[in-house]
């Protein structure tokens, strides 16, 4: 292997940086759609269940024409009657707080026949002036239509009325102050007395009824558009503040991005989600005609960065940041790979605490040892390697022959490296399976003496902390890992149509009559 410096192999740590853009936002959304949908769904189901149980509101509205008589008419200024004045907007605001006293309100309840009470019209009518209008609206809320707009309209003619009853007491007291003692003699004095009897005789000028309330067709509250139109924005931005925020706490690998967000690694393969659920190792001919093509990917990537000019075979090391991320699946079904090439492979069990590779190929070590007895000098390798029947010579392998952690030391003696070295006189490839070095550094000194160091990383199991662990271990030691191998990527629609459809049947049945398949169970990757 050779030889790298400090710095070098932490350039790989060090990514150029990306702006975040809108395909970041709509990946989350993506991702957790059914996060949104879930708020967006409780949020109707609760708006439909107010809507179901809400008291029906009403409303109902008649209109007041507000007309101020002009300022400089000293007999109608002096009966009280709304004056103009320099704003306009005052005259009207004047007489829509007039609309809301007790007096008015009680004058209304009397109409209606004592209900409801004068405090509770005032609480159920609002009188306001409309825009920069002479308009005052009185708008009456109640349970029923025709009870809304018999209150509003009440309300409405209260208000004419006791401005007239007003108005009349002012002109009867200007009448009697000015036929007392003849005082009607003068012109002048007659033309007034003339003027206060047409005003005893009428309503009040300055405000009248311009619309009358109708009866209304549908409840002002609940309304139904608006609370169902609340409710699809409140699960919105509920359910967007909820992707997001578990996004940003979400401690797994969801997609390929993060990983070039966080490292200068390419990405060696993505192999697609398989259909098994059992927490096993996959073999060479259990798999998916597009997870096969996914490891060709990975071996021709392999093959593209070697870089050695000794002779010596290429070794590689499998390894992740935790278990189940499928790095025996994906040594197994790299090394099955590279026998398709008619190369010779040597698969080295390097996890002695959680074997699996013999168990997959339904294969044991020989009695006189495996992995832990080579390294103690018990065995020669050549005599340790057993083969798979389906691969015949090209696939050799060195399954664990010992269970445990007291033996994981080995791998830190001269032993290991006289193993791989041994390993490489007798193949063309060399695979390490290796466990989590995150969890275990067992095989940590073999990470310095390979060629390739390759991290499985699985969409939806792996941490992005523990990955970040990972990176600064092998980058204190001095490691570049080569790049990742990506497990349970979505298939995309056009690879699964164009190149695997036809075949996904066939293809384990195609691989078994060639004489490929190795009989062991099927399962998700370890």
């Amino acid at each position: 292997m050779v030889e790298q410096t400090r710095s070098q192999a932490s350039d790989w740590q060090q990514p150029a940086r990306e702006e975040s853009g809108l395909r970041e936002y709509v990946a989350t959304i993506r991702e957790r759609i059914w996060l949104i949908v879930g708020a967006v769904l409780i949020c109707l189901v609760a708006a439909v269940g107010y809507l179901l149980v809400a008291d029906r509101v009403y409303e109902a509205r008649a209109e007041l024409l507000v007309s101020p008589v002009p300022a400089d008419d000293p007999l109608l200024a002096s009966l009280g009657l709304i004056r103009q004045s320099s704003d306009p907007t005052r005259d009207v605001e004047t007489a829509a707080t007039l609309a809301q006293s007790i007096d008015v309100a009680a004058r209304a309840s009397e109409e209606l026949g004592g209900a409801p009470g004068p405090q509770t019209l005032l609480d159920d009518v609002t009188a306001e002036p409309v825009a920069t209008s002479n308009i005052i609206a009185i708008t009456a809320s109640a349970e029923s239509p025709q009870a809304a707009a018999d209150v509003a309209n009440a309300m409405a003619q209260a208000v004419v009325d006791d401005r007239t009853e007003a108005l009349h007491e002012q002109v009867e007291t200007q009448l009697s102050a000015l036929t007392e003692d003849g005082a009607t003699t003068g012109g002048s004095a007659q033309a007034e007395v003339s003027q206060l009897e047409i005003l005893s005789r009428s309503e009040d000028p300055t405000i009248r009824v311009e619309t009358e309330a109708v009866v209304p067709d549908e409840a002002a509250s609940p309304n139904v558009r608006l609370t169902l139109g609340a409710a699809l924005l409140a699960g919105l931005v509920i359910g967007g503040i909820a992707a997001f925020g578990s996004q940003a706490l979400d401690p797994r690998l969801r997609r390929e991005e993060q990983l070039r967000s966080r490292f200068k690694l390419p990405i060696l393969a993505r192999v697609p989600k398989e259909q098994s659920r059992r927490n096993a190792p996959m073999a060479p001919g259990t798999m998916s005609q597009a997870a096969s093509e996914a490891y060709r990917t990975l071996r021709a990537n392999l093959l593209s960065n070697r870089s050695r000019d000794d002779g010596l075979a290429q070794t590689i090391m499998v390894t992740g940041s935790a278990p189940s991320e499928g790095k025996t699946t994906t040594a197994i079904n790299l090394a099955a790979s590279f026998v398709l090439t008619g190369a010779r492979v040597i698969v080295i069990e390097a996890d002695l605490r959680r074997p699996s590779v013999g168990e997959t190929l339904g294969l044991e070590p020989p009695k006189r040892g495996g992995t832990a007895g080579t390294l103690l000098g018990n065995v020669e390798l050549e005599d340790a390697l057993v083969t798979s029947a389906p691969f015949g010579e090209g696939l050799k392998l060195l399954l664990a022959d010992y269970r445990g952690a007291a033996m994981s030391e080995l791998f830190s003696l001269r032993a290991a490296e006289r193993l791989l070295r041994e390993a490489q006189e007798l193949a063309d490839i060399v695979i390490i399976d290796s466990p989590p070095l995150t969890a275990v550094v067992d095989t940590l000194p073999l990470a310095r003496q390979v060629d390739d160091v390759l991290i499985v990383c699985r969409l939806g199991l792996t941490r992005l902390d523990r990955l970040s662990e990972l990176s600064e271990l092998l980058a204190s030691n001095g490691v570049a890992p080569t790049g990742f191998a990506l497990i349970e990527v979505t298939r995309s629609e056009g690879s699964s149509s164009y190149y695997y459809r036809g075949n996904e049947a066939g293809g384990r049945e195609t691989s078994a009559r060639r004489g490929r398949e190795p009989s062991a169970a099927s399962g998700t990757p370890r």
